[in-house]
């Protein structure tokens, strides 16, 4: 790189490179020390040097329709994912037999005290039964927990509906 080609720029040229320091603006300061991240760009050689450092995001951010669909759809494959989980999951006798439970406590105590009451009683018995198998009398899942919830909310309408007929 010639002499002449660094003169526009606060460099230290020893006859085979330049060396050029930037000072980062207070802007870019807190861009990089938010965002985290430095950009180190090449540009083709339009200017000298033909690299430029930035603390702001160098790239188009796509437009907000783009985002929106793009955020809809990783939403949509994780809801997909979770259900799959579920799916897999109610195959197992055990995970049945926590719905039934919990779909039983929800209804009696549903039916009689309420259906908020129920479903109380339904989700607390999932809970207390991991509370039971985490002191060492059963295996841990937080599946059997859940399939005692869902248990306990299928059982609000027919507990709500069997409130009213029994009060």
């Amino acid at each position: 790189m010639a002499e002449s080609e660094c003169q526009s720029l606060p460099v230290w040229n020893d006859g085979k490179q330049c060396v050029s320091c930037w000072k980062v603006t207070f802007k870019e300061r807190l861009k990089i020390l938010f965002a985290g991240k430095v950009w180190l760009g090449v540009l083709s050689g339009k200017t000298q040097p033909p690299v430029f450092v930035s603390g702001e995001s160098v790239f188009e951010n796509p437009p907000l329709k783009a985002r929106i669909l793009a955020f809809v759809a990783e939403v949509k494959e994780g809801i997909i994912g979770i259900w799959e989980n579920v799916k897999e999951a109610a195959k197992q006798p055990d995970k049945r037999k926590h719905f039934i439970v919990g779909l039983a406590i929800s209804l009696v105590f549903g039916s009689l005290l309420g259906w908020w009451v129920g479903f109380i009683a339904g989700s607390l018995a999932g809970i207390v039964k991991e509370w039971w198998d985490s002191k060492g009398h059963g295996k841990v899942e937080a599946m059997d927990a859940i399939f005692t919830f869902i248990g306990a909310a299928c059982a609000t309408p027919f507990s709500i509906l069997f409130h009213f007929l029994i009060w």
